[in-house]
């Protein structure tokens, strides 16, 4: 036999407390993401008794997402969260004696439809006298039998009538339709405004009151609690900004000095003051799911059961629709199997490992310390925690941050195609030894503190290699020598044009170091079995081409040699081909 057990609970009066949370509950720490970020504020306040308070908290943005509201601290005997709940009153904004703009775009709207009401109706009334005149008119003028003089007197009398009316007639109806017209425009426009601006002046009326309740029950009096309240805010973000500093005097040290920026964008409508702030690498609008791959099966075309009248289309047009059909089919599928080799390609190169580097630095005397930031990391992202507390307004403008400068070790080369520019592209061949990645963004190039140019930093890991342009050097100097071209025609039967092209690049260096400079130049490559071409200078069977180069030739027909010019020294660089295609033909070089 079941029982059941009655005991008497002691009811404690709940007592609610409101909170400003600009004014009352201050900002601790804000983790910036790259599309909004997490705010965590500190709720500190005095209870005198024991009881169930609820804690009101008020004043939130409309960017913040309530639904992530998370609440910790003051759990334990003095202090216990009981439930945390959110919602969203409203509260009118005007009484009903305030006239807004959307009451008074209404107000003109009935006053021009009463107008245009009044005046369609005399237009009705004049169109009534018309028909009336036109009517006695024609009844006049269907009269049969002999016409008396008197008749003739009276006809005349209604014609002077008849001409006078009508004329006034077409002068009201005329200004009548013309003020119609006028209103119909005005009425038009009106309807135009209070159906854009109405839902906005609605929303105006209504103010959005925000709260969040968090319920706490305290068991002993007197004391002091601190509870966080963290949640998830949009309308901000962060992105990565560098700048490069290289000194012409150290290529030979293999040093690259970069500073890297935090750019953070707050348009949250929430001021943070004096906070501490982190910016974290991890992406929240990508999800944290893998998308999931289909199953990918062929089988043999079946073209679409179509109903044609073939009375009027031709046979050849519905066989040439079919042909492009089924082509366009081809085209989607090999595009999908694309996607799929990529997306698999990308998914076995994120799941590679990576070593991290250690630079040691070298004690160097009259250096400046730059504070640096503590990264964290996680097994998906890292975060920098920016080691000053920064004040970001919500004013939609960029705020800079430092996260930390860098010294890299980099391999300084130079890069010329004598064809496009007469000029010595200097890069830097960086490896990302620090402890941070890297975030894709603008970079700005300093050499000897002279700014050279703009560049851009694409995504970087731990350990990494990436290229680095740095803008041009004038101290290597580059020479184009113009192309020499020689024609001439061979064979008895089938003739066959011949065209030999030769040129030159020279490469100078005018500094006191050594430098290695890497050029390009193209060979003109056949599409065609008749169209061939021979290279003939340089010869690839020597791979040391002239002592201190060498050269090789990429499947694109593409020569790249590899210069090491000693300080002051020079380098010539021939280039010779033979292109061989009958006397009958034209041939014409484009680039792809």
């Amino acid at each position: 036999m079941a029982t059941t057990t009655t005991s008497n609970l002691v009811e404690v009066k709940s007592s609610k407390i409101s909170f400003q949370i600009d004014q009352q509950c201050p900002i601790q720490f804000v983790t910036v993401y790259n599309d909004r970020a997490e705010v965590t504020r500190a709720l500190k306040h005095h209870f005198d008794a024991e009881g169930t308070y609820e804690l009101v908290l008020q004043g939130f943005s409309p960017s913040v997402d309530l639904t992530s509201l998370h609440v910790s601290g003051g759990t334990g005997k003095a202090c216990t969260i009981l439930e945390v709940s959110y919602q969203t009153r409203y509260e009118e904004t005007t009484t009903n004696d305030q006239l807004t703009p959307l009451d008074q775009l209404r107000n003109d709207f009935e006053q021009i439809q009463i107008q245009l009401t009044r005046h369609q109706q005399e237009l009705a009334r004049l169109t009534k006298q018309r028909t009336w005149l036109n009517g006695r008119a024609t009844k006049l003028m269907n009269q049969d039998g002999q016409i008396q003089n008197q008749d003739l007197e009276t006809m005349q009398q209604f014609l002077d009538f008849y001409s006078k009316n009508l004329n006034k007639l077409d002068d009201e109806t005329t200004r009548e339709e013309t003020e119609i017209k006028h209103l119909t425009q005005q009425r038009d426009e009106l309807n135009g405004k209070i159906n854009e601006h109405g839902a906005q002046a609605q929303a105006k009326r209504r103010k959005a009151i925000r709260e969040v309740t968090v319920t706490v029950y305290i068991s002993t009096a007197n004391i002091d609690t601190a509870l966080e309240v963290a949640y998830l805010i949009s309308q901000c973000s962060w992105s990565a900004s560098y700048d490069v500093r290289v000194n012409n005097s150290e290529t030979t040290q293999q040093k690259t000095q970069m500073t890297y920026y935090g750019i953070i964008v707050n348009q949250s409508q929430e001021n943070w003051i004096d906070v501490q702030l982190a910016l974290s690498t991890a992406k929240p609008s990508l999800g944290g799911t893998p998308p999931k791959l289909n199953t990918l099966r062929v089988n043999y075309y079946t073209p679409p059961v179509r109903h044609y009248d073939y009375d009027r289309i031709a046979p050849q047009s519905l066989a040439l629709e079919d042909c492009a059909l089924e082509s366009s089919m081809m085209l989607k599928s090999a595009r999908l199997m694309s996607k799929s080799r990529s997306f698999a390609l990308r998914g076995r190169k994120q799941l590679e490992s990576k070593e991290e580097s250690s630079l040691v630095d070298e004690d160097e005397p009259n250096m400046v310390n730059v504070l640096e930031t503590k990264t964290e990391a996680s097994m998906s992202s890292a975060s920098f925690a920016i080691p000053r507390r920064a004040t970001i307004e919500a004013d939609g403008k960029p705020h800079k941050v430092t996260i930390g400068v860098l010294d890299l070790m980099s391999t300084f080369t130079y890069v010329v195609v004598p064809k496009l520019s007469l000029h010595a592209f200097l890069k830097a061949k960086t490896t990302n030894t620090s402890d941070k990645q890297l975030l894709a963004g603008p970079a700005s190039v300093f050499m000897d503190n002279n700014f050279v140019t703009h560049s851009s930093i694409e995504n970087v890991c731990l350990g990494d290699t990436f290229d680095l342009p740095l803008g041009t050097d004038a101290s290597v100097k580059v020479e184009y020598k113009p192309v020499k071209k020689t024609a001439d025609t061979q064979g008895i039967i089938s003739k066959v044009k011949y065209e030999n092209i030769r040129h030159e690049t020279r490469l100078t260096n005018t500094k006191s170091i050594e430098v290695t400079v890497f050029v390009y130049e193209q060979v003109p490559l056949s599409s065609l079995e008749k169209i061939k071409v021979k290279l003939n200078v340089p010869d690839l069977r020597n791979k040391d081409h002239n002592g201190n180069s060498t050269v090789t030739l990429n499947d694109s027909n593409i020569l790249e040699w590899k210069c090491v010019l000693a300080a002051k020294g020079e380098c010539r660089l021939p280039t010779e081909y033979t292109i061989e295609w009958p006397k009958d033909k034209r041939i014409e070089f484009k680039d792809d």
